[in-house]
C-alpha cells in the first residue's frame, strides 16, 4: 500500500512547520544598518566582506537542506 500526501504551504507556514525562527525584523535591522553605513561612507566598512562569511557558511547548510527535502520533491509513478 502506498500513501501520498500533498501539502500546500506558504513560505511562512513552512517556516513555522519546521520550527525556524522569524528573522524578518532582524534582517530589516541589518539591512538598515548596512544602508546607513553605505550612505555615510563609514571607513573600513566593506559590504562584500559582510556577506562573504554568511554566504560561504550557508552553502553547506543549503546542501544539507536540499539533501533532506529532495525525497519529498520526487514524484512516484502512478500504478
Amino acid at each position: 500500500m502506498k500513501v501520498t500526501i500533498d501539502v500546500d504551504l506558504t513560505p511562512e507556514e513552512m517556516r513555522r512547520l519546521v520550527g525556524l525562527p522569524d528573522v524578518q525584523k532582524f534582517n530589516e535591522a541589518v539591512m538598515d544598518e548596512m544602508l546607513q553605513r553605505l550612505k555615510t561612507g563609514t571607513e573600513g566598512y566593506d559590504p562584500l566582506q559582510f556577506f562573504r562569511a554568511g554566504i560561504m557558511a550557508n552553502t553547506d547548510t543549503w546542501s544539507k537542506w536540499t539533501e533532506l527535502f529532495s525525497p519529498f520533491s520526487q514524484k512516484t509513478p502512478k500504478p
